[in-house]
Parts: structure tokens; sequence; C-alpha cells
């Protein structure tokens, strides 16, 4: 019913605004959870804080010119109002009197799914219990809060490992034209600490891309010595895409197993064909409609006049991707993040916004060998890369420079 409801209104939308772009704004706020933080704690001259959390619902516009950059959204099944839905979960920490926040809404943009804010700006410690804060010792010294800050989680990845408390963005699967399925090649790749059996076909656990045809002989599991190293490639009738169970082999689509044992001191990759591609770049457009939504929205139940983005290691790299794809405009051409914090990103990129996108994969030196994260361009301002012969730069492909935020 309330879907129906959402659907009414974009329609609705649509014929009062005739000729624009409908825009990619959160359309829809389920909050489960409104309370008090820690009984009504007073953060400095803040005051009390209340705990905020649910499902947060976007639309995307295909034909909005400030989407085009999301691959497969064209792809994408469309509502009756011709907009592609997503949704996720959120948590929201806010000054319970408004008039006593600071103004600035603080995203973070969540590591595999978790919260680490507190940690690392208020000296939290304890383990939060399925990703929830509750304890004094979750809240630490409370240096954002005493602020006025307001803090805000969104889900942005659609493969986190599926526990209670991750942070997750579902999103709709690309389809041809037709509607039959896309398929592609996909790659797996792993370097072990001791001996095992059976892998799983994820990165870290996370949400697999299934094999599409397990009997396809496109597929190729090879072994190496070293990251440049010649490739062996293992007999299909030396390991299966299944789990022993009980002493017999159960097909598995998510794990592969070998007759003997997977060893130390080996690179092994898995390349196979997998289908059903997610859009996964919406996670880019959700984290600027989440800060669209805070500064401009006036039925935002946490308003602000000013965002800045944190994001650490992967999400670091995420951040370095919304900029390098002028993400940090909103689908009516305003300034979405004021300022950024990158932390522990190095120069990378990743796999955030392309098909069968892995957002997980890095480029450590023992695991995920020659993925998409160290690549061209790596500096803010445009520079010749003479190999390539093109020149680029994280700033370079900005709608409108002066949308660029302190970094």
């Amino acid at each position: 019913m309330r879907r129906s409801r959402l659907t009414l209104l974009i329609c609705l939308l649509s014929v009062i605004l005739p000729g624009r772009f409908l825009r990619s704004e959160v359309v829809g706020l389920d909050i489960d959870v409104r309370e008090d933080v820690l009984d009504g704690k007073l953060f400095g001259d803040a005051g009390a804080y209340e705990k905020l959390a649910g499902t947060i619902h976007f639309a995307f516009d295909p034909d909005n010119p400030y989407n085009a950059r999301i691959v497969d959204l064209a792809l994408a099944p469309r509502n009756e109002a011709g907009l592609v839905e997503a949704h996720a979960n959120f948590m929201v920490l806010k000054p319970k009197d408004p008039n006593k926040s600071n103004g600035v809404a603080y995203i973070e943009v969540s590591n595999r799914g978790g919260k680490a804010t507190l940690r690392y700006f208020q000296r939290a410690t304890g383990r939060l219990q399925d990703g929830d804060p509750v304890e004094a010792s979750h809240f630490g010294d409370g240096l954002l809060m005493n602020r006025g800050v307001t803090i805000i989680w969104v889900g942005w990845q659609w493969d986190v490992p599926d526990r209670p408390g991750l942070l997750r963005l579902n999103v709709p699967i690309a389809r041809n034209p037709d509607g039959s399925s896309i398929t592609g090649l996909i790659r797996s790749d792993w370097v072990l600490r001791e001996p095992t059996q059976t892998l799983g076909i994820s990165h870290r656990n996370h949400i697999a891309y299934k094999v599409f045809d397990p009997t396809d002989q496109a597929t190729l599991l090879t072994q190496r010595t070293s990251r440049n190293g010649s490739r062996i490639g293992l007999p299909m009738d030396f390991w299966h895409f299944a789990v022993r169970e009980e002493g017999q082999w159960k097909s598995d689509d998510t794990h592969i197993s070998l007759e003997t044992e997977f060893k130390p001191d080996l690179i092994y990759e898995l390349v196979y064909r997998t289908s059903e591609p997610r859009v996964v770049g919406l996670g880019l457009a959700a984290i600027r409609d989440i800060a669209a939504y805070a500064k401009y929205d006036e039925t935002c139940p946490f308003p602000a006049s000013h965002a800045i983005a944190f994001g650490v290691s992967q999400t670091g790299r995420f951040l370095r991707q919304f900029l390098h794809q002028g993400f940090n405009t909103d689908e009516a051409n305003r300034k979405v993040y004021d300022g950024m914090l990158i932390h522990t990103a190095g120069a990378g990129r990743g796999s955030f916004n392309h098909r069968f996108g892995q957002p997980s994969r890095d480029a450590h030196r023992y695991s995920a060998f020659f993925y998409p994260t160290d690549i061209f361009p790596f500096t803010s301002r445009t520079q010749l890369d003479k190999d390539l012969g093109i020149e680029d730069g994280l700033f370079a492909n900005a709608f409108d420079e002066a949308h660029l935020p302190k970094v």
C-alpha cells in the first residue's frame, strides 16, 4: 500500500511539473526507531540527542542528465512513473531540539556496512550489537555530538555480508531490453594462510555473483606462484562448484571445492560466467541524494545547511570515485557536499560503478589482484598520462567547478 501511494505521488508530481526532469531525490522515509540517546543525556550545548533508524526510499530518473553516468541505469526496471527504485537502511543521531543543531550533516560512507565514526572521532569503545550504538561506551567522549553535529549512516553497497545491523542498499537488476538476463565473465582470486578444500567465490564473505552455468567451458581455474607469474590451469574434473556435506558433494553456485585442497603460498584465480548484474552505481547516487535531502528538502526530519562526507579505506576510495564521476552535483544542479574527509584511500578508486562491479574488491598486495583500484587519474587536478595519451583528474568531470568540495 505504501509503495502504491508513493507511485501515485510521483505521478502527480509529473503532472504538476510538466516538461521537467523528475529529480531522483529521497521519496520516502520509514522511521522504525525514534528514541532518546542514553535516556536523554545532555551533550554539551546541543543538549539531548535522539536516534532515528529505518528505511529510506529512492527513485531515480534514467533520463535525468545528472544520472547519465550511472552504468546500466537505463536497463533497470522502472515503476509506473518511469523511475528506477532502490531502498536502504539508515540511522541518524541528531539534536532533539533542532534549534540546537549546528547545521552540519556529517555523513559516513560506511565501510562494508559498518559504523566507524564514533570510534574514529569520539573515542568510542565496545562492540555494537547488530550495528546499534546503545551504551555510553558506544558514544565515547561525544566530540561531534557536543557540537550539535547530525551524524548520518545510510546503506550504499548492495553486496555487504548478510548479517544483522549492516547497512545495505537494495538495488535493481539490469536486464536486456527484451527482458532476458545479462551474462558476463567475472573473476575471483584468493591467497590462503592455511589449506582448505572449499572457498566462497565472493570477497570477504560478501554476497556473491552466482555461477550461471557450472559446465560453461569459458570457466577457468588457475594457480600461480607470484602476482605476475605464469598461470597453470586446473582441469575441470579436478574441482567442483560444490560443498562437501556428510562425505558427499552438494552442488553450490557460490562455492568452489577441490578434490584435494587449496594450498597456502599460491594465488588461485577463478574466471566464470555469471548473470543478473546489479546497478552498482546507484550507491554513488544514494550518497549524493541523502545529503541533498538533508540540505534542500524541507520535509527532512534531520535538516542541515552544510554536509561533510567521511570515508575510510574502501569508502575513501568510493569518495574519490564519487568526485571523479561528478556526483557532487545533484539532480537539480545544486552543490551536495561542502567538504570531504577521505581517509586511508591512497590514490585509489574502485569497483563502484560498472557492470558486475564488486565494491568490496581492493588492491591488496596479497589478494584482490588487478581489480580497477589503482588506476589513472591519481590526482585531483588534471594531469597527462603519457602512456595512455589522455588527460584526466578527479575534478576534471565535475558538472560545475563551483560544486567541488573542500577535501
